[in-house]
């Protein structure tokens, strides 16, 4: 279940913002991970000024086929969880958001 599929009213009043939340973006197969990291950084960016490229930890698969990128971010607004998650997911490098 990703942040799309609750509503708006809810994750307010299960959340104070500002809040941390981290994000998990898992890359599509074989990829670079230098290109997954850039852009994975640049869609957070487009939607949370304030994230920094070191807020990204990159893990590589058993198999080295793909990459997870855990991302912590602060949200100041729920409006930006949701464009945030609706982003990574419209991204062709990437294969899911959890």
């Amino acid at each position: 279940m990703g942040f799309t599929e609750i509503p708006s009213q809810k994750l307010e009043d299960l959340v104070t913002f500002p809040v941390l939340i981290p994000v998990k973006a898992v890359s599509q197969k074989n990829i670079d991970e230098a290109e997954f990291r850039a852009a994975v950084y640049a869609v957070t960016r487009e939607h949370v000024t304030t994230f920094l490229e070191e807020h990204i930890s990159i893990r590589v698969s058993s198999a080295g086929s793909y990459y997870s990128a855990t991302l912590m971010i602060t949200f100041e607004h729920v409006d930006q969880v949701y464009a945030v998650d609706a982003a990574l997911r419209a991204h062709p490098l990437v294969l899911r958001v959890l």
